[in-house]
């Protein structure tokens, strides 16, 4: 080469390591940043539920500025209606009407002032649909009448119209003819006899003398279906349009932006920004007109001859009905992704909108949704699914129907749509939780890749409705009428602190897992329909993604790019010849595939094939598939073997591992970018758990971000080998944490740290080291130095009694002494049993610095249990709010010698005070809710006399606790 080239070259590479480099220093500090205060993208919004369309525009204005208080970004306006028994929530102007629209326009302006992002449902309540939608661009279904015949039969026969729920748009489909003499399982499709050109639809008369024998003569229509809008607001009642019509999705599309657009303006200039599609949740028969051509076009051969199969399942043998009517849910399939959900997105993003919508879904198992849910969820900007709280519906599988999650998050990831939305903590708990008892299932989703909240809900309240005000039926009821919404923020600041993160960084796992080929289907929630064993991750594709992979260096990838080591296949009953094709292709390229051998290989109607060849390949590819320790530095196909023992065998050892993974003690997930490797992970248990976990990130540096605090720590104790980095992770009940690793030289730290219990014991750390939080003799390791600390932890139990002062107006007395620390429904005052509110707690407590004068103590604040949130204040400095676990607050530079003042403000729920108007005919409370579920009776409504009392207030016990403190090895 030319060695002036050459010259440039290396300077070149040399430049572009730099840039590099210096990319991820400023990545690293863009990240840790923006963790430490998540901007807009990051943060949750809600919905906005609009009861029965009842507004009233100073509380909206209102509530719009305490959700930007807490934190909110953005809110989706959701009308919805209220059910017919319910007299207390008024009704406002229709949907859409120049009222509605007015208001719609505040909110959206309002927001926009505020720089936040306002959606808008494209229905009062859900499906897609309204009073604008006639009859032509409703739903349809399929109707048949039948006559009987024979050879006999007069030459001319009446054929009657179906019974018809809507007359006014009638379109005809096919008139078949179907031999009847061996009806059940026997018939022939060369046998059925497609006579429309013989049939007159203005006279009902069909010309045509059938053969021998008897015959059944069916007349299929489209007309439509009648299926109306769920639950619309008492004067938006309509129909749900055709959804699988793209003139039906343009007619409704066009139809809310042209209403909107002349008072809103143009969308890309407000702060509209997306159009939301709640979940499809229509019943019965379907049918499009476009459905005959269609099905055609992906199948190979004409739909009219097996359309009677539709209403009599028996007329063919199963194989041959089975195949049809996969065919026929493929095509709806395809009809419904590209006429809605591809439509809907093609003309929101003409006019500056986005699309987001729980796209199939929810479907398998709780809806039947016929669509494939990846790619439809992949055709949209924002796919959404939903998690619930406090409830939940298992199928005969043990598939929590009510979370769907992983799903959306493969679907996001496979489709790089960069962001997975949720629909989040939905319950139908009224006013029964706090902050606390919602994070396990909020982890529990980021876990699975959740990367933005959508709080259901918000329930917007006219002035006047009082409190704990007028709620949609279902969701965790966040609005400004929470007891404890004042104190909402750092647990809103937390979930943008996760969802920051999430958005930033890109998934990663081992293995891929290929949901198989049915219509419908669904992946289920993580670890339930497939799992790659503990320590290890999912991917999940389809069919089409499937048909996308590439191997290189036998990583298997996709076509956004991750690599992965091994493929996991449902088995297909039926494999179809371009998967047989798909899979031989990427064996031959060098992909280890898990798949048990399909029962047959399916040629599909209209698709020419050699069955021969199609076996051979098969037999090749299966022939030595239960052998899984043979030729794996090569392609293959293994059977009957665990993921778990493939990935061992590959030499992979768990991404993440500890000694009892096994039981699910703590979950996790795994993200990276540009160097950086972030693992989010969750103490599953009410009680504090402490392992030695291990990483496959060697030659990295550890950090612990923590979301409660937005707080970075560095790591004080760990081990680095050949390829893991052991350490000791320490949490609390249900808390969690990002364990962050990159490339940067490593701080002094010890290696290792061991007592006499197998595991490490508890510890705190902190910038410098770390405090030991239990008492005993431990030894921590440094290179080859060890050193002993005999641990004693001094607790002074802040004991005695309380003085208490209550909220006015719920009934409490305004101060109350305490003995000591009780449960207010413990009191015998009703005033205090059943109060919902905020109360103070206040104490004057003496601390002697010189019973323990040893140097290096650091001294914390413990308040022990409370219920709901807390806010504490010592000696007049805010410590912060406590929402959850670990309650510590380091108050070394706080606390003085002598007397100390303490402050602890309570906020629980409205539970309670409902409970106590309930029995007591007192009225402190209006809500128009009448009964909740409760916890330990699920799908159970309880009126509100026979709820449980809540524990509230603070509990304690309140401890300082004084502890050593270990620096870090000095560097």
């Amino acid at each position: 080469m030319n060695p002036f080239l050459m010259a440039i070259m290396i300077s070149f590479v040399m430049i572009s390591q730099g840039n590099a480099q210096d990319l991820k220093g400023d990545y690293y500090t863009v990240l840790s940043g923006n963790f430490k205060d998540p901007p807009a993208q990051a943060r949750p919004k809600v919905y906005w539920w609009w009861l029965n369309g009842w507004t009233d525009t100073s509380r909206m204005i209102s509530e719009i500025h305490e959700m930007k208080k807490n934190g909110i970004s953005g809110f989706d306006i959701f009308e919805i209606g209220v059910p017919a028994r319910d007299t207390t929530i008024k009704a406002g102007p229709p949907f859409l009407s120049p009222e509605s629209v007015r208001t719609i326009k505040l909110a959206v302006e309002e927001a926009g002032r505020l720089d936040m992002q306002a959606g808008l449902n494209m229905a009062s309540s859900w499906n897609a649909g309204g009073s604008w939608i006639k009859s032509r661009h409703a739903a349809k279904s399929i109707y048949s009448s039948r006559v009987y015949l024979n050879e006999t039969s007069s030459k001319t026969t009446v054929i009657p119209m179906p019974d018809l729920i809507d007359t006014s748009y009638v379109e005809e489909i096919a008139v078949i003819a179907v031999p009847a003499d061996n009806i059940c399982g026997g018939i022939d499709t060369s046998e059925v006899v497609n006579v429309t050109e013989k049939f007159n639809p203005e006279t009902g008369l069909l010309e045509w003398v059938p053969g021998k024998g008897n015959w059944v003569v069916y007349r299929f229509v489209c007309s439509p279906s009648g299926e109306q809008l769920k639950l619309p607001s008492k004067y938006s009642a309509g129909p749900i349009i055709d959804h699988f019509d793209s003139t039906a999705t343009e007619y409704h599309f066009m139809h809310v932006i042209n209403t909107l657009k002349p008072v809103t303006g143009d969308f890309r200039k407000s702060a509209l920004h997306s159009l939301y599609l709640a979940s499809y949740e229509a019943t019965g028969f379907v049918w499009t007109p476009s459905m005959p051509g269609e099905f055609r076009r992906l199948n190979g051969y004409e739909i009219f001859k097996m359309l009677p199969c539709l209403f009599d399942r028996e007329l063919f043998i199963p194989e041959i009905t089975d195949g049809f009517q996969n065919d026929f849910r493929r095509t709806l399939s395809e009809l419904m992704i590209r006429n809605f959900y591809g439509k809907a997105k093609e003309i929101a993003n003409k006019h500056g909108l986005k699309i987001n919508s729980e796209a199939g879904g929810p479907g398998l198992p709780l809806h039947n949704v016929p669509v494939e849910p990846l790619r439809a969820l992949g055709a949209l900007d924002l796919p959404r699914g939903e998690f619930w709280i406090n409830h939940s519906r298992y199928n005969e599988k043990g598939i929590d129907i009510l979370r769907v999650v992983k799903e959306v998050s493969a679907a996001s990831h496979i489709y790089n749509r960069g962001i997975v939305e949720e629909e989040s903590f939905t319950s139908f708990q009224h006013w029964q939780e706090g902050p606390f008892d919602m994070k396990p299932f909020g982890d529990r989703a980021f876990c699975e890749g959740l990367s933005r909240v959508v709080i259901h809900g918000f329930s917007h309240n006219p002035e006047g409705t009082g409190y704990p005000g007028i709620v949609y039926h279902a969701g965790t009821h966040f609005n400004d009428k929470r007891v404890w919404w004042p104190k909402a923020k750092p647990f809103v600041d937390y979930l943008a602190r996760i969802s920051y993160i999430m958005q930033e960084t890109g998934f990663f796992a081992d293995v891929l897992y290929y949901y198989g080929d049915e219509i419908p289907n669904y992946a289920g929630h993580k670890n339930s329909r497939f799992t790659a064993g503990p320590g290890y991750d999912y991917e999940v594709i389809n069919t089409e993604i499937l048909q996308k992979l590439t191997v290189r260096n036998k990583k298997l990838i996709t076509p956004g790019g991750s690599h992965f080591s091994l493929l996991a296949m449902e088995k297909c009953r039926k494999m179809t010849p371009s998967i047989l094709r798909k899979i031989n292709e990427l064996v031959s390229q060098g992909a280890i595939i898990i798949s048990p051998e399909p029962d047959s290989v399916y040629i599909p109607a209209g698709v020419s094939e050699d069955a021969n060849e199609l076996h051979r390949m098969a037999d090749a590819l299966w022939k030595d598939s239960r052998d899984p320790a043979r030729d794996l530095k090569e392609g293959k196909v293994i059977s009957g073997s665990p993921v778990q023992q493939i990935l061992n065998l590959l030499k992979l050892p768990p991404d993440f591992d500890y000694t009892d993974k096994e039981y699910g003690t703590l979950d996790y997930i795994h993200s990276e970018q540009t160097g950086i490797d972030f693992y989010f992970i969750r103490n599953t248990t009410e009680r504090w758990v402490t392992r030695t976990i291990s990483f496959r990130q060697p030659g990295k540096s550890p950090e612990f971000w923590d979301p409660v605090t937005g707080k970075i720590s560095t790591v004080s104790v760990f081990n680095s080998g050949d390829s893991k980095i052991s350490m000791p992770v320490t949490l609390a009940p249900y808390e969690s944490l990002f364990v962050v690793f990159r490339e940067t030289v490593p701080v002094e730290h010890f290696t290792s740290i061991s007592g006499s219990n197998r595991h490490p014991p508890l510890m705190h750390f902190t910038s410098s080291g770390l405090c030991i939080l239990e008492n005993g003799t431990f030894q921590l390791e440094y290179n080859d130095r060890k050193e002993v600390i005999e641990n004693n932890i001094h607790v002074q139990v802040l004991d005695g009694a309380w003085s208490v002062s209550f909220q006015e107006g719920r009934g409490a007395p305004g101060q109350k002494i305490l003995p000591k620390l009780i449960s207010w429904t413990e009191s015998e005052d009703n005033g205090i049993r059943y109060f919902s509110g905020t109360a103070t707690y206040r104490k004057t407590f003496r601390y002697d610095p010189w019973l323990t004068p040893a140097a290096g103590l650091k001294i914390f604040l413990d308040p022990g249990r409370l219920s709901k949130v807390g806010e504490i204040r010592l000696n007049g400095k805010l410590l912060g709010i406590t929402w959850c676990e670990p309650r510590l607050f380091e108050i070394t530079d706080v606390i003085v010698p002598g007397e100390n003042q303490l402050e602890i403000e309570i906020s629980n729920t409205w539970s309670n005070r409902l409970t106590g108007d309930a029995l007591t005919g007192e009225n402190y409370t209006r809500t128009n809710i009448s009964a909740t579920n409760i916890c330990g009776m699920n799908n159970t409504q309880v009126p509100w006399k026979e709820v449980p009392l809540l524990e509230s207030g603070l509990l304690g016990p309140v401890n300082i606790l004084r502890a050593k403190h270990i620096n870090r090895p000095l560097e």
